[in-house]
């Protein structure tokens, strides 16, 4: 895999596995869009969660997380050389790193440093108490919010289970950010059981969570 990377800047946390359709309204992100297009290659790109930012004519200068995920394109709707928004649908792959960042061309360009998934102390252990307090999540859910949330059978695979759970979850982005950053599987299961607890007990003072209702590719994300 290419170390070298095309960005989209997005307002959300792309978790490996996802599938997830993207607005795209900015001029950079057409730009990306366009040159892949173009290219003819892999429609492969990095996506970056935006922090906040500001806009200075047709550029749009963003603080950015340092972490993201690797994506690829898999369609297109709407032609990236009009001027109004194009809407993707993006497959997260494999997290990264920012090394260093290209701000020379008509878009962002980053090197990248990849990130292995490790497993952590007790995986199994961590996903196990997670399942538990992630059905009593889904199940307020749905009994709040119609359709509710509905994820079919849920992975063995800790690592996996750790990211559909991440994404599944209502959540700000920086809470989703700290879960893409976590260390290992294991952490990224704690840190789910403290936002699932904190979320059940939301849910109970004040039951008013919207439907949650996600697409889920069944590749690795290694």
């Amino acid at each position: 895999m290419d170390s070298r990377l095309p960005l989209l800047t997005v307002d959300t946390v792309i978790f490996p596995g996802l599938v997830l359709p993207i607005p795209v309204t900015d001029v950079q992100g057409r730009a990306v869009i366009r040159d892949l297009v173009e290219n003819g290659g892999e429609m492969a790109c990095g996506a970056l969660a935006v922090r906040d930012g500001y806009e200075l004519g047709e550029r749009v200068f963003r603080s950015l997380y340092g972490t993201g995920c690797s994506a690829t394109i898999s369609e297109i709707r709407l032609d990236a050389d009009d001027d109004g928004p194009v809407e993707i649908t993006l497959t997260g792959n494999r997290r990264f790193k920012v090394a260093e960042l290209d701000g020379g061309g008509d878009y962002l360009v980053a090197d990248v440093e990849w990130l292995d998934e490790e497993l952590g102390e007790d995986p199994l252990g961590a996903a196990t108490i997670a399942v538990g307090r992630f059905r009593k999540y889904a199940e307020a859910v749905s009994a709040i919010s119609r359709p509710g949330l509905h994820l079919g059978d849920l992975p063995d695979d800790p690592s996996t289970l750790s990211y559909l759970m991440s994404a599944a979850m209502t959540l700000l982005t920086p809470d989703r950010q700290k879960l893409l950053e976590a260390t290992d599987t294991t952490n990224r299961l704690t840190q789910l059981v403290g936002f699932l607890d904190s979320e059940l007990s939301a849910i109970t003072a004040l039951p008013s969570l919207p439907a949650t209702d996600l697409s889920w590719s069944s590749m690795s994300p290694n």
